[in-house]
């Protein structure tokens, strides 16, 4: 069986990929702010990958272990059987009072905690999660132990949920609306937190060896939980309790909100951006290339696509997504579009003739939408593309041998960086990690406390002053010699050089500027994740729903091909 991370064709699956490099997009253009948060999900997507990697190799999803009472506290085991690894997914359930029910780091209690795990699970174990998991950033792990995670139950849909269930009904799909969940996951850890399994040991497990694929796992398994507990709750209140029909099952997904800590991320792990950003490029420059013949074939699916996602648009018309363009104008978008495509494929590259005219016709998020329907009917390079999102680790050191006459030339890829630092506001704000919250925060420099405690996260300042401090140095001086003059820009440096030659490592935005808005980068890695629906709550936090759309592990035997919709139905829109 062929691992989701190994590349099933060699260097030849390179060379073909290649050779669509003439479509890829410029670095200026898709690394701008507005572009990344206008991102939308793929089928490269880490929770799409984890399902059709699920789908195409015949995973086995059971439950081994089910002990819950009719309030919904106790414990079940999930055992996930693939061709390669046995894991298994180990939920605590309790029940919290509404006011402990706080979707921050700091809180202390969970209406639910599980672990994701591999190996043997006899009582000896058992105990031991029983005990660590519930404790979460307080307890400790084991190094086969390859997620922890928690969230709470939604105090608008839960109880609706399993009450319409023990009435013999479905749940009221104009109250649930249009973000459907049962519960909001908070956290997703591993990587070696609290004793568990570091990188290189999820990459030594070929199901989850993929970036993301063990925490994608774990919160479609957290969803297939919150759908068993609705319904054992109801049965535990009535005998002839209706079940969740196979329709609501896919529809509900697991809340979330995300916040100012995401923003860090991506500017700390810049080669870890270039490979999400350049799995996406990739493969719209995959779908641009296509050739007549081939593109001819896919053109119903196109359509059938932009209708389909039309229809999305539509069913969220009149809900709020500012600062972001509102569904109701991008269906209009959409509309001409389809339009176009019902005329029928042109030229020798019908998909890239199209993306041309929509870039003449359309607004930033309408084109990304666009892209990801694009992106959605070709499946030639899936495994090539996404074994390129495997990054072993970013170097942090300056090579201080190079000479200042190579650093300059390098700094050629950097040239957008002076205009950023130029602007008027471009001090207005400064980072810092806040201790109570124990997440990133932001203060205005000047106005508020902790600007000694100040994150470096100004890049593209950081990298213009470097720039200048340069302009006085001989070409051939060494860049060790450079440092011992200027140690404030070692860090700099090491960026410059060690990144230069990526495409897409750099955002081309100040996120310290007055007018940084930290909602673009949030939905860029939301957009990588999987999620399709956001809801802005501020400019600095969105609420979201994942793995909405996603097949149940009950269905998951029954489908002979992957049927995860990227952008999801309404429930009311479900068949019952």
């Amino acid at each position: 069986m062929m691992s989701a991370v190994t590349v099933s064709r060699g260097g030849d699956a390179a060379m073909e990929l290649d050779q669509f490099d003439r479509w890829l997009r410029d670095p200026d253009v898709v690394m701008a702010p507005e572009r990344l948060g206008a991102a939308r999900p793929t089928r490269h997507s880490f929770a799409a990958s984890m399902l059709r990697t699920a789908v195409r190799d015949g995973w086995r999803i059971e439950i081994e272990r089910w002990v819950v009472d009719g309030d919904g506290a106790g414990e079940a085991v999930y055992r996930i059987r693939t061709p390669t690894d046995v894991l298994r997914f180990v939920v605590f359930s309790t029940v919290i009072a509404e006011t402990e029910r706080i979707d921050r780091v700091v809180a202390k209690s969970w209406d639910v905690t599980a672990a994701l795990i591999d190996g043997d699970l006899d009582a000896d174990r058992l105990h031991e999660l029983r005990t660590e998991v519930p404790r979460q950033e307080r307890g400790r792990a084991d190094a086969a132990t390859l997620i922890w995670t928690r969230g709470n139950r939604s105090s608008r849909f839960f109880e609706h949920v399993v009450a319409a269930l023990a009435e013999g009904q479905q749940p009221d799909a104009a109250l649930i609306g249009s973000s459907p969940y049962l519960v909001r996951s908070t956290a997703y850890y591993s990587n070696g937190r609290f004793g568990m399994a570091t990188y290189p040991g999820l990459r030594r497990r070929p199901a989850v060896a993929s970036p993301y694929r063990a925490h994608m796992l774990a919160a479609w398994l957290f969803r297939e939980f919150s759908c068993d507990l609705v319904d054992h709750m109801a049965r535990s209140r009535n005998s002839g309790a209706a079940t969740l029909d196979p329709g609501w099952r896919r529809c509900l997904g697991i809340g979330n909100a995300t916040g100012l800590g995401m923003v860090p991320y991506v500017i700390n792990h810049p080669m870890i951006l270039d490979r999400w950003v350049g799995i996406r490029e990739t493969a719209l420059a995959v779908a641009r290339g296509t050739s007549a013949p081939r593109a001819d074939r896919r053109w119903p699916e196109l359509y059938a696509g932009l209708t389909h996602l039309i229809g999305w648009c539509e069913a969220r018309a009149g809900r709020s997504c500012s600062p972001f363009q509102d569904t109701g104008s991008l269906a209009a978008e959409l509309r001409c579009i389809r339009e176009l495509v019902r005329r029928g494929p042109r030229g020798p590259h019908p998909f890239d003739l199209l993306w041309h005219e929509a870039e003449a016709r359309m607004g930033v998020e309408a084109q990304e939408l666009l892209a990801s329907v694009l992106t959605d009917l070709d499946d030639s390079f899936d495994d090539e593309l996404e074994a390129r999102l495997h990054v072993e680790g970013e170097p942090h050191d300056p090579r201080v041998t190079d000479t200042v006459g190579h650093l300059r030339s390098q700094l050629a890829r950097y040239s957008w960086t002076h205009d950023l630092a130029q602007r008027a506001g471009s001090e207005h704000w400064f980072w810092y990690y806040a201790r109570d919250n124990e997440e990133p925060r932001r203060g205005i420099r000047g106005v508020d406390r902790g600007a000694e405690f100040e994150m470096p996260i100004d890049i593209s300042r950081a990298v213009a002053a470097m720039d200048d401090a340069l302009r006085d140095r001989h070409e051939h001086e060494s860049v060790a010699a450079f440092l011992l003059r200027h140690p404030e820009h070692r860090a700099a440096v090491a960026r410059v050089q060690n990144h230069a030659n990526l495409r897409y490592a750099e955002v081309r935005d100040n996120l310290i500027a007055a007018g940084f808005l930290p909602l673009q980068l949030q939905r860029f890695q939301l957009a990588m994740y999987g999620a399709a629906d956001f809801v802005p709550q501020s400019t600095d936090w969105v609420r979201v729903t994942l793995l909405n759309g996603a097949p149940s592990r009950k269905s998951l035997p029954t489908q002979a091909r992957y049927e995860h919709e990227l952008f999801p139905s309404l429930p009311q829109q479900n068949e019952e």
